[in-house]
């Protein structure tokens, strides 16, 4: 599909692997791109995560620096470390790897730090994966399908023009991820467009594939989270309610008892079990998450797309797991930001806490931010000294008794993040 490449927010994604210390137990060892800031490190330890990480980043020297240094995956890197770096020393022979997805490069990292099998193969990931298995699973269970796939520029233009006479409909890319490659098409100028820059000379060659679907009327966007051990068996792990930013994600809460009764009255469980089965006969296993929609017709989707990885909202459940307290909500937000200088992260917790919303155990309410190294990671596109904004996001969870404590959390970070240098963007 159409794109224009962004350095910046790359850097943004490359940093969120911080994140996955929700999924360290005690002992642990979290592996991220860029290192931990230490006062981001200090201060999880003190709400009792116990966890080694590494402080400085993964890095390949002066000759593979640069625009290829950045191009490389998290594991693509570790194959390419010399094993006296830090990343390598912290790396105990015989540890089992529980990465955030299978990506290239994961199996080559297994087998050079000798860690332990248990992850399914690259090529099975990367076909369930897709939009039009996804597509294809709806037919499998007999469930609604209202998925087209198309495989060159003609059918494009046929189904689509037959699509619009109904209403907009979304052009979806077979890789896409987090709403990017997911292409509203609301005229016919629209599906022309996108019809000649697939026929231009830059995609001479190239395989056609996508899956269009009329734009569905939703209500509210919500996703299961599952895992399927390497034996078979299958486990319900959460649902999350999600408010979505166009078709990207924005905010993960918990349900309300109105959803998750209906979810049981119309079989959703069995549903996402079937969805684990299928999974499971086609080599695949390890953490699902499933995308579904409640429509304003009243209807349910069950079945929106299948993310065969962990999710936000499965970084959302472990960090309610980790709470474990009564009548307490929480939710997990992103706060898109941009800053014209440099900020220290400590001086953000420092803010925070002085306004009385940094989350401590003792207080049980209050803000966690999940990753330091997403609110301003290292720009590629910008040279060191070198003028301009740079743009990050803070991912943070919030707890909260009700919804106006929720409100006056929110409204307090918004005023913590203007003080320390941030300009909020949404």
């Amino acid at each position: 599909m159409p794109s224009i490449p962004d350095a910046k927010a790359l850097a943004i994604v490359q940093a969120m692997d911080e994140m996955l210390f929700v999924f360290c137990r005690s002992g642990d060892i979290l592996l991220t791109r860029h290192g931990m800031d230490q006062a981001q490190y200090e201060y999880l330890q003190s709400l009792n995560y116990s966890f080694k990480t590494n402080m400085n980043p993964l890095t390949l020297g002066v000759r593979e620096s640069g625009t290829t240094q950045n191009a490389l995956n998290v594991f693509e890197l570790l194959g390419r470390l010399n094993p006296g770096e830090e990343a390598g020393r912290l790396i105990p022979e015989g540890s089992l790897l529980e990465p955030f997805a299978v990506l290239p490069g994961t199996q080559e990292a297994v087998r050079r730090y000798k860690l332990l099998p248990g992850l399914p193969d690259e090529q099975t990931v990367r076909k369930v994966n897709t939009k039009t298995y996804s597509a294809a699973m709806r037919d499998r269970l007999s469930l609604p399908n209202i998925a087209q796939i198309v495989h060159s520029v003609e059918e494009l233009l046929q189904s689509g023009q037959e699509l619009l006479e109904k209403g907009p409909f979304l052009v979806k890319d077979e890789y896409g991820v987090s709403g990017k490659g997911n292409q509203l098409v609301d005229s016919d100028r629209m599906l022309r467009r996108i019809a000649g820059y697939l026929e231009s000379s830059r995609n001479k060659g190239k395989r056609i594939q996508f899956v269009l679907e009329p734009l569905l009327n939703r209500e509210t966007d919500f996703s299961s989270q599952f895992h399927i051990d390497a034996d078979g068996q299958i486990s319900i792990l959460s649902v999350q309610q999600l408010v979505n930013h166009g078709f990207a994600f924005g905010e993960s809460h918990s349900p309300g008892p109105p959803l998750l009764e209906r979810l049981e009255r119309e079989g959703y469980w069995e549903i996402m079990h079937n969805i684990g089965r299928e999974l499971y006969a086609d080599g695949y296993y390890g953490d699902v998450c499933v995308d579904s929609m409640l429509l304003r017709d009243g209807s349910l989707a069950p079945l929106v797309e299948i993310n065969a990885r962990k999710s936000m909202s499965l970084i959302k459940h472990n960090v309610d797991r980790h709470l474990k307290q009564e009548g307490m909500h929480t939710c997990l937000i992103q706060v898109p930001l941009a800053t014209m200088a440099e900020v220290r992260y400590e001086e953000l917790l420092q803010r925070l806490e002085q306004a009385g919303i940094l989350f401590s155990p003792e207080e049980g309410e209050g803000v966690i931010p999940l990753s330091s190294g997403t609110l301003q990671p290292p720009d590629p596109s910008r040279s060191t000294g070198s003028a301009g904004s740079a743009k990050g996001k803070l991912y943070a969870s919030l707890a909260y008794r009700n919804e106006d404590r929720k409100d006056r959390l929110t409204r307090k970070l918004d005023e913590s993040l203007l003080r320390t240098g941030y300009t909020i963007l949404r």
